[in-house]
C-alpha cells in the first residue's frame, strides 16, 4: 500500500513538471508582455520587463535577441518624443534671449580666446580698473562666469567673498589671480552653478542694500564695498540671461543624443 502510495505521488509529480512551461516558452511571454507595454506607451515598465528577461533566462539566445531589439524600438520612440518635447521648449527660450541679449555686448579676443562673453555693458571692466567690483559675463558655451575684483596697495591673496543683505548671507569661493600694476590687482574665478547662485542671490536682493566683503589669507586683509542700483541691474540681466543659457545649453544636447539615436536606428 505504501509502495503504490509513493508510486501515484511521484507520477503526479513527474505530470506536474512536464506541464510546466519551458524557459523558452516563459522568455516568449515576457516578450509578449513587453510589447504589450511598449504598444500602451508604459516604455518605463517594458524595460523593466525586458531586464528580467536577460537576468532570469541567459541562455536564451533568441529570445534575448528579440528583447534588444524591442529596447532599440523602445529607445527610438523615447529619443522622438525627446526631440519632440524640445522643439516645444526651445522657441520661447530663444525668443526670451533675443530679447534679453540687446543689453550686452560680444567681447572675443581671438588671439587667446577659446569662447567669446557676453558682458552687460553696465559691467565693462576697462573702465573699472582701479577699483573693487563684481563682474559677470555668459561664454558662447553657456556657461556663466563671475569675477570677483580687488584693488589695493597691498596683496590679500584674496579667499573668498560673502554676500549680505537683509539678514541673509552666502559665501562663494573660487580660483584667484594676481598681478601688480603700481598697485595690487587680483582677480577670483567663480563658475558654473556657483556662479548662478551667487547671482541668484543679488537678482533676489536687487532691490535692497547688498553688501560684499571679501576675504584675504588674514584676517586683517578684508575689505568691503557695496553694488550701486547699476550693477545690481546688470548682474540681474547676467543671472536670467545665464539660466536662460543653460537650459537652452541642456535641451540642445538631449537634441542632439536624441537625432543621433534615431539615424542609428533608421541606418540599421
Amino acid at each position: 500500500m505504501i509502495k503504490q502510495h509513493i508510486f501515484i505521488c511521484t507520477l503526479c509529480a513527474i505530470t506536474l513538471i512536464a506541464c510546466q512551461p519551458s524557459a523558452e516558452q516563459q522568455a516568449t511571454a515576457l516578450i509578449s508582455d513587453a510589447q504589450a507595454l511598449v504598444d500602451s506607451g508604459q516604455w518605463r515598465q517594458a524595460r523593466i520587463v525586458l531586464d528580467s528577461l536577460h537576468n532570469t533566462y541567459p541562455k536564451q539566445v533568441t529570445q534575448r535577441r528579440l528583447a534588444k531589439a524591442l529596447e532599440d524600438s523602445i529607445t527610438y520612440l523615447e529619443a522622438q518624443r525627446t526631440l519632440a518635447y524640445t522643439d516645444t521648449l526651445l522657441p520661447p527660450l530663444l525668443e526670451q534671449v533675443d530679447g534679453l541679449i540687446k543689453r550686452f555686448k560680444y567681447e572675443k579676443n581671438a588671439n587667446y580666446e577659446d569662447y567669446g562673453k557676453y558682458v552687460h555693458r553696465l559691467l565693462n571692466t576697462g573702465s573699472n580698473t582701479s577699483r573693487n567690483f563684481l563682474q559677470a559675463y555668459v561664454l558662447d558655451n553657456r556657461q556663466t562666469i563671475v569675477k570677483s575684483y580687488y584693488y589695493g596697495n597691498i596683496q590679500v591673496n584674496q579667499q573668498s567673498i560673502l554676500l549680505h543683505s537683509e539678514g541673509e548671507d552666502t559665501k562663494f569661493a573660487g580660483r584667484n589671480h594676481h598681478f601688480q600694476d603700481g598697485a595690487h590687482h587680483e582677480i577670483m574665478t567663480i563658475e558654473n552653478e556657483d556662479a548662478l547662485a551667487l547671482l541668484n542671490f543679488i537678482s533676489t536682493h536687487h532691490q535692497h542694500k547688498i553688501r560684499v566683503e571679501g576675504k584675504g589669507d588674514k584676517p586683517n586683509r578684508n575689505w568691503v564695498y557695496y553694488l550701486n542700483d547699476q550693477e545690481k541691474q546688470a548682474l540681474s540681466d547676467t543671472y536670467q540671461l545665464g539660466w536662460l543659457m543653460k537650459d537652452i545649453n541642456r535641451l540642445e544636447q538631449m537634441q542632439r543624443v536624441s537625432n543621433a539615436q534615431i539615424n542609428r536606428y533608421k541606418q540599421r
